[in-house]
C-alpha cells in the first residue's frame, strides 16, 4: 500500500519538503566534498610518505653497499691480523710448553690450599650454626634467658668497676641457700664493721615480650595492650620477690635494682609511665636496662673514687697528726739532749779546768826537778873538781 508525502506529513507544503530536500542534498554534496578532498590529502601524505620511503630504502641500500664492502675490506684485515695473533700465540705456545708442568703444579697447590680453605670455612659456618642451635634453644628456656641475663650483667660490671667493688651470686641473708645474681659492696657498716650491699637481680621475660612485639607488629592494638599487661604484671612480681628476699637493711641499702638485659624490653615496659614509679614506692626496685646500668654503674664509680679519697684525706690526716705527735716527741728529745750536752759541755770545761791546774802543778814540779837535777850535777862537778885538786 503505497503511502503519499501528505500521509506521512500533512503539516508541511510540498514547497517546503522540496526546499527541505535540496537543502539535505547540498549538505550531502558538501560532506561528499570534504570527504574527497580528506581522502585526497591522505593520498597526497600517504604518495610522499612512499616517496620518502623509497629514498630511505635507495640510502639504506647504498649504506648497505658501503657496509659490506668496509666490512670484507676489514674482514680480510682481521683475518691477517688473526693470522699474526696465531702465529705469535703459537710462538709462545711453543715456549710456555717447557714449563707447563710447573705451572700446572702450582695450580694443583693452589687449587688444594683453597679447597682447604673452603672446607675450613664450611667447619666454620658448622660451627656456628651449632652456636646458633644451642642459643635458640638457651633462649627457649627460663634458664637459658636467666643465664644469659647473668652473663651479660656480669660483663657490664667487669667492665666498670673493679673486682673487689662486686660480687656474682652474692648470699645476703646468713642461713639461707637464696643468692642474688650480683652485689655491689658499697661501703663499711660504722656500727659493725660488715659490708653494706647494693643487691642487682637480672630477668628476661623474653618470651612476653615476642608476644607483645608480634601482637605490634599485626597492628592489633587491643592484644598488644593485653600482652603489656602480663609483662608489667610479671615483672610487678619479680619485684616483689627482689623485694622480699634480697632487700635487707643495714646489710643492704634500702632499695634494689631490676636489671632488663635488651634495650627493646626497657622501652616496652618504660611505655607504661607509672610502672617505675610503682615498683620503686611500692617495692624499693629500680628498673635498668644495659645504658641505665652503665649510667648508675658510672655514678657509682665516681661514689667510690670520692669514698677512695676521703679515705686517702683520713689517711693523709691521721699521718699528719701522728707525724705531728712524733716530732713534738723529737722536739722534746732535742730539749733534752741539749740540756744533757749543756751539762756535759759545763763538765767539760771544770775537766779542762782542773786539767789545766793539774798540768800547771806537773810542770811546775818538773821545773823543780830540773833545778834540783841541776843542782845535784853541780855539786857533783864540784866535789869531783876539789878530788881531782886534792890528788
Amino acid at each position: 500500500m503505497a503511502v503519499s508525502l501528505e500521509t506521512v506529513w500533512p503539516s508541511i507544503s510540498s514547497d517546503s519538503l522540496v526546499f527541505m530536500l535540496s537543502v539535505i542534498f547540498v549538505v550531502l554534496i558538501a560532506v561528499l566534498i570534504i570527504l574527497i578532498i580528506r581522502l585526497q590529502r591522505s593520498l597526497s601524505y600517504k604518495r610522499e610518505q612512499d616517496n620518502n620511503l623509497r629514498q630511505m630504502l635507495t640510502q639504506l641500500n647504498q649504506d648497505n653497499e658501503r657496509i659490506q664492502q668496509t666490512a670484507a675490506q676489514r674482514i680480510m684485515e682481521s683475518n691477517r691480523d688473526q693470522r699474526d695473533i696465531n702465529a705469535m700465540f703459537l710462538n709462545q705456545l711453543q715456549e710456555a710448553s717447557r714449563g707447563n708442568q710447573q705451572l700446572l703444579d702450582g695450580i694443583r697447590t693452589s687449587v688444594q690450599v683453597q679447597m682447604n680453605q673452603i672446607a675450613g670455612h664450611l667447619r666454620e659456618m658448622q660451627a656456628v650454626s651449632g652456636d646458633v642451635r644451642s642459643l635458640k634453644q638457651a633462649l627457649g628456656s627460663i634458664r637459658g634467658r636467666g643465664v644469659i641475663g647473668e652473663l651479660q650483667l656480669e660483663q657490664l660490671l667487669a667492665d666498670m668497676l673493679s673486682p673487689t667493688q662486686y660480687q656474682m651470686q652474692a648470699v645476703l641473708r646468713s642461713g639461707s641457700r637464696e643468692a642474688v645474681d650480683a652485689a655491689i659492696r658499697l661501703s663499711e657498716n660504722p656500727a659493725d664493721g660488715s659490708t653494706v650491699w647494693l643487691p642487682i637481680d637480672a630477668k628476661f621475660p623474653l618470651d612476653y615480650l615476642n608476644r607483645l612485639l608480634s601482637a605490634r607488629e599485626a597492628d592489633d592494638d587491643a592484644a598488644a595492650a593485653v600482652f603489656l599487661k602480663e609483662l608489667t604484671g610479671r615483672l610487678r612480681q619479680e619485684a616483689k620477690k627482689i623485694s622480699e628476699r634480697y632487700i635487707l637493711p643495714p646489710q643492704t641499702t634500702d632499695f634494689a635494682i631490676l636489671y632488663l638485659p635488651g634495650e627493646t624490653l626497657f622501652a616496652e615496659v618504660m611505655r607504661d609511665g607509672s610502672l617505675a614509679g610503682d615498683l620503686y614506692r611500692q617495692y624499693r626496685v629500680l628498673l635498668a636496662g644495659p645504658t641505665s646500668m652503665a649510667s648508675i654503674l658510672a655514678g657509682l664509680q665516681a661514689v667510690f673514687r670520692l669514698q677512695s679519697m676521703e679515705q686517702r684525706s683520713l689517711e693523709i690526716a691521721q699521718t699528719l697528726t701522728q707525724l705531728q705527735i712524733d716530732f713534738r716527741h723529737y722536739e722534746s728529745s732535742l730539749n733534752q739532749t741539749h740540756g744533757r750536752l749543756t751539762r756535759t759541755l759545763k763538765e767539760l770545761e771544770r775537766c779542762l779546768y782542773h786539767a789545766r791546774q793539774v798540768n800547771n802543778q806537773l810542770e811546775s814540779f818538773n821545773s823543780d826537778n830540773r833545778m834540783t837535777e841541776e843542782s845535784d850535777r853541780t855539786g857533783e862537778e864540784n866535789d869531783e873538781g876539789d878530788e881531782e885538786r886534792e890528788s
